[in-house]
């Protein structure tokens, strides 16, 4: 599928910050962001075959 993608993540710094990860998923709910578009909710297998299918990025000098 075409369209941006998202990670949901706590950019926790100590342990006690994760915890932040419900609030992440949490404001991606009420943005209307769908789960299937939550690159974090795929299985390994869901990931894997979206890698395949996109070139890897150029470097321009």
């Amino acid at each position: 599928p075409a369209g941006v993608f998202f990670a949901v993540d706590t950019d926790a710094h100590a342990p006690g910050q994760l915890d932040w990860q419900l609030l992440g998923c949490a404001r991606a709910e009420e943005c209307g962001v769908p789960a299937e578009r939550i690159v974090n909710t795929w299985t390994a297998e869901q990931l894997r075959e979206w890698t395949r299918t996109r070139e890897a990025p150029t470097r321009e000098a």
